[in-house]
């Protein structure tokens, strides 16, 4: 059995070190999935909150991006991390 290859992703430059000829289009499709879930959530965040409009996506919520390169085109989940306490919250959409 292959072993599936996972990728935590939190730059530019770890983007391109991960993409090759061969997984250009996995890596991009599940890319572009989890930017379009992203964006949803920092607009969803600036509904609720609107004092924060001003306010960068990455200064509301920093992004990384764990690629799991099984040809599967999911969301697994998301994992939110409040940044003043640390406290982790872990949603599973499996």
């Amino acid at each position: 059995m292959k072993k599936i290859k996972e990728y935590e992703i939190d730059s530019f430059e770890k983007l391109c070190n991960v993409v090759t000829k061969e997984n250009v289009k996995r890596l991009g499709f599940d890319l572009i999935g989890w930017l379009v879930i992203y964006a949803e959530a920092i607009e969803l965040f600036r509904s609720k909150y609107p004092d924060y409009k001003n306010y960068t996506n990455w200064q509301l919520a920093k992004g990384l991006f764990i690629w799991v390169d099984d040809g599967n085109n999911q969301m697994l989940g998301f994992t939110f991390v409040n940044k003043d306490t640390g406290e982790k919250t872990k949603i599973n959409l499996k």
